[in-house]
């Protein structure tokens, strides 16, 4: 009759051959149950608590198995013609194991054929936990393996980017020097050499920069196009100024001077921003690992939305960029240069997909709110989308969207987006449907 015609009970099979009192090992943590090559006829059953085997060898530290409560242990040894066990057998927690040590030859016929099938359905087990066993580890090895090399292609690219970054250091410090030069000296030559109106304008342009939206300053021109003397470069800069045409008759200067002037200012005041940024960016890249220390409690997201803007103003250009911002926002505790490096990948991650993929009619909307607790501010765009198995994987620096004909204008930049965020212990949230994709930042107010 063959062994495996009878269902096997198991729990029938360790009442009968593992419960014996007298046959029971308690093992506090620690100690040893087997040693390596040990002689061993008993087949051991983990009534309570985990056991794990180690080879002793110094490059291997990781155990080559691990049985837990119910589970068997020294099957190997047990079955195997010298009977050695090949593992050092180690309690990995307090634990209490039975075990058999008799001759299945020696029952009567019928345990014989009920035990030594469920000796084979133990060995059977056994190798099945053990090659499962055995591909966990080797993946975690792989995983473990892949994040060493990681860290040191880091490593390597932080000694790299520090050397880079000296180098930069001393030409962004020329010109950051050079332009607060230019500015000190043509303002001194302005509010020397010309008008009331004209200093009025300069400054206008110098202190506030570009306030208008694209939108806005649509609707500025369409005022400024009524005056039909004026033409229609002068237009735009006058539209994008902010000022408002009913101040011009009273002016005695004409309005290509006043829109020269106010482009002056508003040039050096852009180029100022992009000189604090680039500093702050080399600055960064040479404390790389280091914590950033120009960190303020005050800081006003609106205000590092607007220098983001201006950075990346000409890129701005090609899409229709709507901007709602809530007034009188909560500060929050953060590094001021840091967000803006958050704001400037994401609205320029969100065009360059646009552009690249030829969307019509390419519209970005940038939104700041708050809740009760965090300010929040969201980045949302009217391309193709992200395709659902790329969502988990855009803040991997090794990943590339560039694939399968799809180019989606993600890259290295999202991983400092994550970097940053999780700095500011905030969260990254972005959802994505074609036609629809939106990034979400969110980051704690400061306590009231």
């Amino acid at each position: 009759m063959s062994l495996f015609k009878h269902t096997i009970n198991q729990e029938a099979i360790v009442e009968k051959y593992f419960s014996s009192p007298e046959h029971e090992i308690r093992l506090a943590k620690g100690d040893v149950l087997l040693n390596q090559y040990e002689d061993n006829h008993r087949l051991f059953y983990v009534r309570k608590g985990k056991v794990c085997g180690f080879l002793p060898d110094k490059h291997i530290a990781e155990p080559v198995f691990e049985s837990s409560t119910d589970s068997f242990v020294g099957v190997y040894s047990f079955f195997s013609k010298d009977h050695r066990s090949y593992s050092k057998v180690i309690a990995e927690e307090d634990s209490v194991v039975n075990y058999f040590d008799g001759d299945t030859f020696d029952l009567p016929i019928e345990d014989s054929k009920e035990l030594l099938a469920f000796l084979f359905k133990i060995v059977i087990a056994e190798l099945r936990s053990r090659q499962h066993f055995a591909g966990q580890m080797a993946h975690e090895h792989e995983n473990t393996l892949h994040k060493l090399i990681q860290t040191e292609k880091m490593a390597t690219l932080g000694q790299m980017s520090a050397g880079l970054a000296h180098e930069l250091n001393n030409t962004i410090g020329s010109l950051s020097g050079n332009l607060r030069q230019l500015e000190e000296d043509l303002s001194f030559f302005i509010m020397k050499e010309q008008s009331d109106n004209i200093k009025k304008f300069y400054l206008k342009g110098l202190e506030e920069g570009q306030q208008m939206s694209s939108i806005e300053a649509r609707k500025a021109r369409n005022k400024w196009s009524k005056h039909s003397t004026i033409n229609k470069t002068v237009i735009k800069r006058l539209a994008k100024s902010g000022i408002d045409p009913k101040e011009v008759p009273d002016i005695t200067e004409p309005a290509e001077k006043i829109a020269s002037f106010w482009n002056l200012g508003f040039l050096i005041h852009d180029m100022k921003i992009a000189a604090d940024q680039a500093s702050h960016v080399i600055s960064s890249i040479k404390t790389m690992g280091i914590s950033n220390q120009n960190w303020s409690k005050n800081v006003n997201v609106n205000d590092t939305l607007k220098d983001a803007l201006a950075i990346i103003r000409s890129l701005t250009k090609h899409v229709e960029l709507k901007i709602s911002t809530k007034e009188n926002l909560s500060a929050v505790e953060a590094c001021h240069g840091e967000l803006i490096q958050v704001w400037i990948n994401l609205i320029k991650n969100a065009i360059e997909s646009l552009i690249y993929r030829k969307v019509k009619n390419p519209t970005v909307w940038v939104t700041t709110s708050e809740d009760e607790n965090s300010i929040i501010l969201s980045v949302e765009d009217n391309g193709i989308g992200i395709p659902a198995d790329f969502i988990e994987k855009i803040y991997d620096p090794s990943f590339t969207t560039k694939v399968r004909g799809i180019s989606l204008g993600l890259g290295v930049g999202l991983t400092i987006v994550q970097r940053i965020v999780d700095e500011h212990e905030g969260t990254i949230v972005v959802s994505s449907i074609p036609g629809k994709t939106k990034f979400e930042v969110s980051i704690k107010k400061q306590p009231s």
